[in-house]
């Protein structure tokens, strides 16, 4: 029987992401960009699915003191029945994507992609 994560981690390219955003875009703290990698990938529109070759990090504990992540994604994530690999998936789907981004951008900055997530939010609005 599968259940929930009680550590999170990443794939290596997951991780070779994280560490180059935590010295070359500044975020202070690896659970910091992972947490950002995770709200990249939900704004993004991504959906939590299955993801292998995944090291061991953080323990959900420290992740997730409060407990208010796991909540925030059931709410998100109505039909997950496990959200901390739906986290740990959505993480690696996030660093993913912000690698294509600092590819095709090198010298990218965070306050662009909120930007254009800005913008593209308020194009979406109805007038």
């Amino acid at each position: 029987m599968t259940e929930d994560k009680k550590t999170i981690g990443l794939t290596d390219s997951g991780k070779a992401t994280m560490e180059q955003m935590v010295e070359v875009i500044g975020f202070k703290r690896d659970m910091d960009a992972a947490m950002f990698a995770f709200a990249f990938a939900v704004e993004q529109g991504c959906e939590p699915g299955p993801i292998e070759g995944t090291g061991t990090i953080w323990n959900v504990g420290t992740l997730d003191e409060s407990g208010d992540l796991k909540a925030l994604i059931q709410n998100i994530y109505p039909q997950t029945q496990f959200p901390y690999r739906a986290l740990e998936s959505l993480m690696n789907k996030g660093f993913g994507l912000l690698a294509t981004e600092m590819v095709s951008s090198p010298g990218l900055r965070i306050e662009n992609i909120l930007l254009r997530a800005t913008e593209a939010a308020k194009g979406s609005q109805p007038s």
